[in-house]
This record gives structure tokens, sequence and C-alpha cells, in this order.
């Protein structure tokens, strides 16, 4: 799985590459066509009806005006996502223009206009008027026409619900939840993934340890756990990273304590961790909850005054921790046998409900209906956790409460309040 991560990571960072690979094979299907044209012109009006097959002359004609179509077409596409990239980093969050860039419906669409251009270029190049048959080139340029407007016509429904806020904050947690559920996962057979509170005492077991550092600076953009776990059971090693998935790590800084008990074999562990200029939310449960946050702050905030975008953002955050809370732990642990080989950091549920919430709290403090959201956001969490996670709802819930501006509230609107913190309080009674 981790392979297939890598490969995507590669894809996003290398966003021209989708659209290069509709060229390239339309640019081969060019080549292939022109070569039946012209060295197999009497075989293929043998093979095709003659309603399919045009003149060398009236091909030309179509042939430039599919390919000054494309290229219009491109030019507008182009166009269309500047004017997305705008809305999405002005009034959603810089963070989310990938979500919008890295779509495949976006280089997939852009891929399709380019490769049609490619190929009616590449025709109308080696369309010769001394060809004495008629050919099929041109055809098959019609063909590819209707299927780039049949895309453009897609693409423009694409984006007028692309910029729609909601859908991108359901995108975002349907994203998320998905990288919830795989960190979880491992390959068949004894190999378990295990969450704790407390660090296993590897000092038992092994005598030696042994650091590497990092050679440069980045985010943490992906781990490979699995490729961490086989070699840890290949060697008989215990890997132990320092550093979160997402953090942000400088020059020599301890990434992996290596922990051996003979002769260290010669590993290169460097190679399973990928850094980058910025976060990815492929592994980084995190990052897409900042990601909701964000949204939810430009919503709130004076120059944009979105409650009702707000209340979106943090019901979803409530969905999203509550799924989250089932994770609640310090350190991931790749177990075989019931014996730890990889032990992985990792932010406990009340560091995430506190960096999910406080910025939230603080810039809404004065507008009841993001307290009376949070509320229902800790009732969601509290309906899907055990009675650990309930006591910190709770515990959080009165700082919420401390942080918000009540003396300001209507005599109705307090009693709304109560009633919402009632609800809250019996979904956690038997923790008080």
């Amino acid at each position: 799985m981790f392979d297939l991560i890598e490969w995507i990571l590669k894809i996003r960072k290398n966003i021209w590459l989708v659209p290069s690979v509709y060229c390239l094979v339309s640019s081969l299907l060019a080549i292939f066509i022109i070569w039946i044209d012209t060295a197999h012109g009497e075989k293929v009006q043998d093979i095709f009806p003659a309603s399919l097959l045009i003149s060398v002359n009236l091909a030309q004609t179509i042939l430039a005006t599919i390919a000054a179509a494309l290229l219009t077409m491109i030019t507008i596409t182009f166009s269309t996502i500047m004017v997305v990239l705008t809305t999405y980093s002005s009034q959603f969050s810089p963070r989310t223009l990938t979500d919008f860039i890295t779509n495949k419906i976006t280089m997939r669409v852009l891929g399709i206009y380019m490769g049609g251009f490619m190929y009616s270029i590449l025709t109308l190049l080696f369309m010769r008027e001394d060809l004495t048959y008629e050919v099929l080139g041109a055809t098959i340029a019609v063909f590819f026409s209707i299927i780039c407007l049949s895309f453009f016509a897609y693409f423009i429904h694409f984006v007028a619900a692309s910029i729609q806020v909601n859908k991108l904050i359901s995108e975002v947690t349907r994203q998320t939840l998905k990288t919830v559920k795989e960190r979880m996962k491992t390959k068949k057979g004894e190999e378990k993934v295990r969450i704790t509170n407390d660090k296993p005492n590897l000092a038992k077991n092994y005598y030696s340890k042994k650091e590497f550092k990092s050679e440069t600076f980045g985010y943490i953009q992906l781990i490979e756990y699995q490729h961490l776990f086989d070699l840890a059971k290949k060697y008989d090693l215990v890997v132990e990273l320092n550093q979160r998935i997402g953090a942000f790590i400088t020059d020599n800084k301890t990434v992996f304590t290596v922990y051996y008990k003979k002769d260290l074999p010669k590993i290169k562990l460097k190679k399973f961790v990928v850094l980058g200029v910025e976060r990815t939310i492929l592994q980084d449960v995190e990052f897409g909850i900042r990601k909701i946050v964000e949204v939810t702050l430009r919503a709130i905030s004076p120059g944009i005054n979105d409650p009702n975008t707000a209340i979106d953002g943090i019901l979803h955050l409530g969905k999203l921790l509550g799924r989250a809370s089932e994770q609640d732990g310090r350190y991931l642990l790749y177990e075989i046998e019931k014996e730890v080989k990889v032990i992985a950091p990792q932010k406990t549920f009340e560091e995430l409900l506190y960096t999910t919430f406080s910025q939230i709290c603080h810039y809404g403090q004065n507008d009841l209906s993001i307290l009376i959201a949070i509320y229902d956001a800790c009732m969601m969490i509290a309906e899907e956790s055990g009675q650990t996670i309930r006591q910190q709802v709770w515990q959080f819930s009165r700082y919420i409460k401390e942080n918000f501006n009540l003396e300001t509230l209507h005599e109705k609107d307090l009693n709304y309040f109560h009633l919402k913190e009632r609800q809250l309080r019996d979904l956690t009674a038997n923790v008080l």
C-alpha cells in the first residue's frame, strides 16, 4: 500500500505528468493513423465505409479548425483553473489549493484537450495534398473533438461544484476519514497495529542503539511503516521514529532510533521517509483537520462573515474527531507475535481536540451559533466514544464555556445554550 502512496505523492509533485501521458498517447495515435493513410490508403478504402473517409483538402480544413478550437478550449480551461485557485486561496485556505490542482478530473480534462490538439496538429503536419486516396485521420479527429466537448461540459459542471465550500469541506472530510482508516491496516498474518500511551521498555531485550539524523529540512509527508516493519523483522531490530507524521524537521534532527542486539547491518532508513515543502493528507490526519479548521476560521472572519459555513465545518470536525478518538494514544506499535518492531509517535486525542477547536473558540467567542455548533460537535464525539474520551470532551466543554463571552447574551440565548449544555452533560453523566 505504501508503494502506491509514494507513487501518488510523486505524481502530485510532478503535476504535469498526467497531461503529458495523454499527449504522448495522442501523438502515437496520430503517427499510427498517418502511417495507415499514407502507406495503406487503398486498403483503408476497402475496409472502412466511404462515409468515414474524407478528401485531403477537406481533411486539412477540418484538422485546422479542430486544432484552433481545442487550443482555445485549453486557454479557457487554464483561465478557469486560475479563477478557481484564486477563490480557493482567498475564500477558503491556501492549504486547499492542492485539492483542486491534483484532482484527477482537472488533470484528465486538461490532458484530453492537449492530446486532441497534439493529434490534430501532427496529423495536419503530415497531411500531403499529393495523396490519391481519401483519408481516415480527419474522421478520428472529429470523434476526438466530440469527446473533448463532452469533457468540457463536464468540466464546467465540476468547477461549479468545486467552488462550493460545503462540497470542499465534505471532500476533505472523506479523505481524512480514509486516512484514519488506512493507518491501522497491515499485511495479512500475525502482524498487528496497536495504540498505547506507554512506550515499551526496549532496554530489556536490546543492548545497543543508533540514531539516524536528517540531512535536510521540510515537512514529513510520508513514512513507509510497512517497509520499516519488514526491515525490522528481517534483521531482528526495533525501529523507533522520533518525529510524528506532518512534523517540520530541520537539518541534523534525529528521525530514527534503531535498537539492535549484535551488529547493526548496513541499512538506509532515510529513504523510507519523504520530506517536502508542504504537508499532505495521505497519512496526516491532523493536516486534514487543519484544512477544515482554516476554512471555518475564514468563514467567521469579519471580511467574509459566513457563520453557516463555519457551522458546517465544525460539524464535520465533530465527525472526524469522533472517528479519530477510536485511535487515542501516544504511540502506534507495529507488532508481530506480541513483539514490538516499529514505534511511531502520534498526538493524543486530547491534544488533537485542543488544536482543533482552540482557534475557533478564540475567534468565534462572541458568536453564539459557533458556541452551539462546537457543543453539537462535542456531542457527536461523545456518542461515538468510550468513557475516557467522554470525560475529556466534558472537561474541554468547560474550557470552551469559560473562553466564551456569555455576559453579552440575551436571556433566550442563554436558555438555548444551557439546553445544549444539559444535553452534553447527559451524554457524559456517568463520568462526572
